[in-house]
């Protein structure tokens, strides 16, 4: 690093450091020197903060490192608070990275969280990124812009691509080479708005010393690729889970042919030129299904990694390790010195020897659909430098590890702030965390002081909602979800009977033994409220233990010790942190609520079975109204930055329609089994959509108990009758959240007493 980027990445930092600490320009100062090794040293002085690091992201790490640990303010999804009082001058915070790369996000972090970002938005993610560690980072967005310029020069009008790229809500899972020609497509000038924001992204996260991880070229060609390029050979890949389920997956071309190599060399040039260079470029064949077409494995990722090299010789090859991927064939035909394995779940460099002699990152996967749910193992994460000091031990007479860094693949990034922190902070640690002193720094600096009632909820959160990944407790899928995820009309007249009908996922008969590698279950146990409605509903998403580690009641202690905080603590941090937790014990309560309305229906006691309904519902409203008061619960929030994305009105409500659908029946009538995949505890939501389905159902079931006719519910056709309704929702918060949580509180400990 020369005197001339010295001194762009000390000014980098400082503006980053500034926006987060509210501190004056002047009073911030910045020495970048490479040769400090990966890390950074922090301290004041004379009421100035001076930092000295080995570049602008360490410099941005360490001012979050010393905020923390002094308490003066924090750096924090959902929390982050400027400096509110004088810099002490008695500590230094000094640190060095265990490992050098730290990755954030999976690709559908894209879809899940950040499609309709505005710059505002982006910029303070960035911040937090840099903050975090993060040096390399997925980024889609934009990125449809490639495509269009590629396939227009290989037979195909813009129309037709703009049509196969669909809208940025589900752009993601063409980039898996999941789906296409989803909706109603894109627009041009979204494809431009959408790529001029990427390039400005890419600039900052180059400031701050994130590299962009693009996504490269797998193959994924529109329709009739082969009958408009003469020569090409095209494998038609089915459906999108190993062609048992859900919508049909763009065809991939041969990636050994020559017809390959010329449209990746086009798309890679095309990329460069419109993002500039990256190196790192992420590409997975067969992710969660597709074929070769009888195309030799090995030679097809001998094909990719070759036109990536073409492209740029000192180029990386990332790829994910999921669902047995990458397999061995694959990786024995590669050259492993050019790739990047990113281990999702922290499992499968431990099966079937690992990733042979390719570089690694260890991840979690800590949500499925960016679901708001309180998760996330806490021990466990903390325990995580274990890995590389027993690996170090185990291979101190062997070659080196090839463990190289660090990565968080949460599906979404609105929920459990905790989690993201404690991770992130793997990337200094010297040993393992301890929990206790590392809560009582974080709550601290989070809450702006330190304070008992709100350090005995967190003990009794990180002993129960933050318990371990894996849990014995498991349930059955109801026959109504079933019925539902196989596109079925639900009939409550069936109720009590025994219903055939299997899930396609659970069709595909997915089992540690036929992927040959550890899979963690599917997340959280999630929401009942969010669910299909059911009296035997236990969860609202297709995959996930369905039922709670822990008692119905466990949180409520929580709640009331947050309660009692909240008369002292102010910050926006604490706020949130009251709402999900308020949130939470409303989903928990649920179960009991439900329980309670199934017993009333099986006796047909009609009065009870009306007076526990009320009381259902209730609960629901009174989490309605929690969720209202925070601007980070807020589905008109989503739904507004979708909106705002249009060029016309009517395109701004269509990308708020596939915003709702992401969140709902997540796509058309070919994706049934994934309703709810992406279901939120947001405010208009629950109020609205979630309500609105269970006084549906539950009517229906009153009338099987007074022996009136029932209508089947068709909830596909439900959801997408709302998603096309014109309702707007609130983008600010409002009502008080205190007077809310007590509400919620109230009810809870009625519901769950009465168990």
């Amino acid at each position: 690093m020369n005197d001339v980027s010295a001194h762009t990445a000390a000014t980098s930092a400082i503006a980053a450091i500034r926006r987060l600490s509210g501190l004056a320009a002047d009073r911030v100062h910045v020495v970048a020197d490479p040769d400090l090794g990966d890390g950074f040293r922090v301290w004041a002085a004379d009421g100035d903060l001076h930092v000295e690091a080995s570049g602008a992201g360490a410099a941005v790490a360490g001012y979050a490192a010393f905020a923390r640990r002094t308490g003066v303010a924090h750096v924090s999804r959902f929390g982050t608070r400027p400096v509110d009082r004088d810099l002490p001058a008695d500590v230094v915070v000094e640190r060095r990275a265990r490992l050098g790369l730290r990755v954030a996000y999976n690709l559908t972090v894209s879809g899940y969280t950040t499609p309709y970002f505005d710059w505002d938005q982006w910029e303070a993610e960035l911040d937090l990124l840099a903050a975090s560690g993060i040096n390399a980072a997925h980024v889609t967005l934009g990125q449809e812009a490639v495509y269009l310029e590629t396939f227009t020069r290989f037979g195909y009008t813009e129309d037709e691509v703009l049509q196969w790229l669909g809208p940025p809500s589900h752009q993601p899972w063409l980039w898996l080479n999941s789906i296409q020609n989803f909706g109603r497509g894109t627009t041009r000038a979204l494809v431009e708005k959408r790529a001029d924001l990427a390039r400005k992204v890419i600039g900052r996260m180059r400031e701050l010393d994130i590299t962009p991880i693009f996504p490269g070229f797998s193959g994924a060609v529109p329709p009739k690729f082969g009958e408009r390029n003469e020569g090409a050979r095209v494998v038609r890949q089915g459906l999108w889970f190993l062609d048992v389920a859900g919508p049909e997956r763009p065809d991939w071309l041969d990636t050994t042919s020559d017809e390959y190599a010329a449209v990746a060399a086009t798309f890679y040039a095309a990329q460069r030129s419109a993002f500039g260079p990256s190196g790192l470029w992420a590409v997975d064949l067969l992710h969660e299904g597709g074929t070769t077409g009888g195309v030799d494995l090995g030679e097809a990722a001998r094909g990719v990694q070759r036109a990536m090299i073409a492209a740029d010789p000192d180029s990386t090859w990332v790829l994910q390790a999921w669902l047995g991927n990458p397999r061995r064939e694959l990786l024995e035909a590669i050259d492993l010195s050019q790739v990047l394995v990113l281990d999702l779940t922290g499992d499968a460099a431990d099966a079937n020897g690992g990733f042979l002699d390719a570089k690694w990152a260890l991840g979690i996967l800590p949500n499925y659909g960016g679901r708001t749910v309180l998760y996330g193992d806490v021990a466990a994460v903390a325990a995580t430098p274990k890995r590389w000091a027993a690996d170090a031990v185990d291979n101190a007479d062997a070659e080196p590890s090839r463990l190289t860094g660090l990565t968080n693949m949460a599906e979404g990034l609105g929920n459990n702030p905790v989690l993201w922190d404690l991770f992130s902070d793997l990337a200094w640690a010297d040993g393992e965390i301890e929990i206790g002193p590392w809560l009582d720094e974080w709550t601290t600096a989070r809450y702006a002081a330190t304070d008992e009632h709100a350090r005995a909820a967190w003990q009794t959160l990180i002993e129960t909602a933050y318990g371990p990944w894996r849990h014995d407790g498991t349930a059955a899928t109801p026959a109504e979800s079933q019925q539902a995820m196989a596109g079925n009309p639900v009939d409550a007249a069936d109720f009590g009977k025994e219903l055939a009908t299997e899930t396609p996922f659970a069709a595909m008969n997915i089992t540690d033994s036929s992927l040959d590698v550890p899979v963690m279950p599917a997340g959280s146990t999630d929401s009942v409220i969010a669910a299909i409605p059911s009296m035997q509903a236990n969860q609202a998403s297709m995959v996930g233990p369905r039922a709670l580690p822990y008692p119905e009641d466990a949180l409520i202690p929580a709640l009331r010790e947050l309660l009692a905080a909240a008369d002292s603590l102010h910050t926006t941090g604490f706020a949130y942190d009251l709402a999900d937790v308020a949130r939470q014990v409303a989903d928990d309560a649920a179960r009991a609520g439900l329980r309670a309305i199934a017993e009333a229906a099986e006796a047909g006691d009609v009065g009870s079975y009306d007076e526990r309904v009320a009381e259902y519902l209730e609960l629901i409203d009174a989490q309605e109204a929690v969720l209202r008061t925070n601007e980070h619960f807020l589905l008109g929030r989503w739904l507004d930055d979708a909106r705002a994305w249009g060029s016309t009105a009517e395109e701004g409500d269509y990308l708020a329609e596939e915003a709702k659908r992401l969140l709902t029946s997540w796509g058309y009538a070919d994706s049934t089994f994934l309703v709810d995949y992406g279901n939120r505890g947001w405010s208009g939501l629950v109020g609205d959509y979630y309500r609105s389905r269970w006084t549906a159902w539950l009517a229906q079931i009153r009338n099987v108990l007074t022996g009136e006719a029932t209508t089947p519910i068709d909830w596909y056709r439900f959801a997408d009758q709302w998603i096309r309704g014109g309702t707007r929702y609130a983008s600010s918060p409002h009502g008080d959240l205190r007077t809310a949580a007590k509400a919620v509180l109230e009810i809870a400990e009625r519901l769950t007493s009465a168990k």
